[in-house]
């Protein structure tokens, strides 16, 4: 099997632990970022497990961020003028942070719980942050920085459970790119925003920092890092 064959088993694992038919009436179901999906992968694939903890451990992460990323979609002009979805937004929110607390309950990793429930409140106040810089900050690097924290606390928390602390730098840098990998959002940036940008890319590129194992293989660059690994088809 492939590494595009794990991955897709993995998640098609983790969507079914998330499917709710009634929830699925009325809302979309979750969408993954294929750039956290595939971050994930590569952490858990440096620990060698057992096939099905790699699975919940997998499907845990996945889940507090789709968590996250469904209780942010309230601010969705088509929830917000909807009660009925905006009160199945957040229930299908918690819902997906109560199945993972129960697998890593089951795996027995209280580390990993706390360094992930760790994470999440600091993703909270990082968006609280923000929110409050929205108007007079968000042409700043400040502001960036903040951006790359919310989209990488939850991994590099991970990576510290796992003992993957080398990697912590690496794991910044990626996925503020790839958040930026549209041209659109790139326009949106100031100049100082874009030059900052530029040098996670840069880092990146002559890999002057620690890159999982996986990032290493034979005819992998970062220039085709979306095109390869990240655009593994949606949800």
């Amino acid at each position: 099997m492939n590494t595009m064959e794990q991955i897709q088993r993995l998640k098609q694992h983790t969507l079914l632990l998330m499917q709710h038919n009634y929830v699925e009436r009325y809302i979309q179901p979750p969408v993954f970022s294929e750039s956290k999906v595939f971050i994930t992968y590569c952490l858990l694939r440096e620990l060698e497990l057992d096939e099905a903890v790699e699975a919940e451990y997998f499907s845990s992460i996945l889940l507090i961020q789709s968590a996250l990323d469904r209780h942010d979609d309230i601010l969705d002009e088509n929830v917000t003028s909807d009660k009925k979805k905006r009160q199945l937004v957040v229930l299908s929110g918690d819902y997906f942070s109560s199945l993972y607390y129960l697998l890593l309950a089951r795996c027995e990793n209280l580390d990993l719980i706390s360094q992930l429930s760790s994470a999440v409140q600091s993703i909270n106040e990082h968006k609280a942050n923000l929110h409050q810089q929205d108007r007079l900050l968000n042409g700043s690097v400040e502001y960036l920085k903040n951006v790359q924290k919310i989209e990488s606390l939850l991994f590099t928390k991970a990576a510290e459970s796992f003992g993957l602390h080398t990697y912590i730098p690496f794991i910044k840098r990626y996925l503020l790119v790839s958040r930026y990998q549209n041209t659109e959002m790139r326009r949106q940036l100031s100049e100082e925003q874009l030059n900052y940008l530029k040098a996670c890319e840069k880092e990146l590129k002559n890999k002057d920092v620690e890159m999982p194992l996986m990032f290493h293989r034979e005819g992998y660059s970062i220039e085709t890092g979306s095109e390869n690994d990240l655009m593994l088809g949606e949800g």
